[in-house]
């Protein structure tokens, strides 16, 4: 069962806001987990969000680095002033306190917990759309700190295609659930190359492990990184924000869609509240990760918070854009699905369907938690979807 980690939430800095929080987390070092959470919170700034990162990774912190800070942070009556990068993002990080960079955190645990939590409660955080948090790797005290302290909206996994990617996917995954976080995806890291000659992908560690992890436990991968000297040259020189690739571009926009909103909960008990949810669902019952693939799809219909009536839809060999207009012309409202792509999501909305991405699990299980305004990896809660 999982905790009730809102028991242990600490206190947000009194003026500081700070909107959602998502942790970057990977089950071994190495992988790249620093470079995906500075680039996402460099991706988000660019978008006009206002962005930070907390480097939680106390004994091997890099997100100076990768932004080029040399500056030390400072501190007035609002509390702990962080670092801000050229392009304004907000970063904090215990290389920002010491006075050599190089100096070696031999702490134990329950202080570097501790740090990390002072990171939340002493820092002024000035007005954070989202904020990024770099997890060191494992699941030791640092990222049960975070996932207890801090109102953590969801995290990303960073692996590499390695033979042990299952294994370590596994352990962060169900941390995760353990601690009631939702997983908005796996980015596969280090996974191809590309030649600068012919433009061919090659695969050094294989193809496809990943992939079959993130099917085994429902979870898309939000995107494949190659390995390219321009990354890796632009961490060394501080200058991630000036990287011109779109690689996370797929994982940017599952964030925004997953927690744009996130309607406080209210009375669902209203008996007039009906609705039609359609759920691609595969040979499990499980709301289906793919979409495009889907063979069947259920017809729930509504009344309050009870489902009323249930209804199959054959969806083999057609094409997803006549689903959707079927899908409509029958009085469907609402989507719920698992991993979609752009073009689909397009097509759903530009259909006048509300779409829940991003979710799951059991399909009934996922249409009774929507229902009760309880949905826990969805981009949208029922009462703001309905907007009833």
């Amino acid at each position: 069962m999982a905790e009730d980690k809102n028991s242990f939430l600490a206190d947000l800095n009194q003026y500081s806001s700070v909107k959602h929080v998502i942790g970057v987390v990977s089950g071994k070092g190495g992988v790249g987990k620093s470079f995906v959470t500075s680039r996402l919170a460099a991706l988000f700034s660019k978008k006009g969000y206002r962005t930070a990162v907390l480097d939680a990774d106390i004994t091997g912190p890099s997100i100076p680095k990768c932004f080029g800070i040399e500056t030390r942070a400072t501190a007035d009556e609002q509390g702990i002033e962080p670092a801000i990068t050229k392009g304004g993002i907000q970063v904090m990080s215990v290389n920002l306190l010491l006075d050599d960079a190089e100096s070696p955190v031999v702490w134990r645990g329950p202080v570097i917990s501790g740090t990390v939590k002072q990171f939340w409660t002493d820092v002024h955080w000035d007005d954070v759309d989202y904020m990024f948090v770099d997890m060191p790797p494992g699941t030791g005290d640092v990222p049960l700190t975070v996932f207890q302290s801090l109102p953590v909206d969801g995290i990303i996994i960073v692996t590499s295609p390695q033979d042990l990617v299952s294994m370590i996917v596994a352990k962060a995954v169900n941390m995760a659930s353990a601690m009631g976080v939702p997983v908005f995806g796996i980015v596969e890291n280090y996974s191809f190359i590309e030649c600068p000659d012919c433009g061919k992908k090659i695969f050094p560690f294989g193809e496809g492990r990943t992939d079959k992890v993130a099917a085994k436990f429902g979870i898309p991968v939000l995107a494949s990184l190659p390995i390219d000297p321009v990354i890796a040259n632009a961490m060394d020189q501080g200058s991630v924000e000036d990287l011109e690739e779109n690689y996370l571009s797929n994982a940017t926009g599952v964030i925004e869609a997953v927690i744009a909103t996130k309607p406080e909960k209210e009375d669902l008990n209203d008996p007039e509240r009906k609705f039609k949810i359609a759920v691609p669902v595969n040979a499990k019952g499980n709301v289906d990760q793919h979409f495009d693939k889907t063979e069947e799809f259920v017809i729930y219909e509504t009344s309050g918070r009870q489902v009323v009536k249930r209804d199959a839809m054959n969806a083999v060999e057609v094409d997803r854009k006549e689903i959707v207009a079927k899908l409509k012309e029958i009085g469907v409202e609402i989507v719920i699905s698992g991993g979609i792509s752009t073009e689909n999501r397009e097509t759903i909305e530009g259909a006048g369907l509300k779409l829940v991405p991003g979710v799951l699990g059991s399909a009934e299980d996922a249409v009774v938690k929507f229902l009760n305004n309880d949905l826990s990896f969805s981009d949208d809660k029922f009462d703001e979807i309905t907007g009833k």
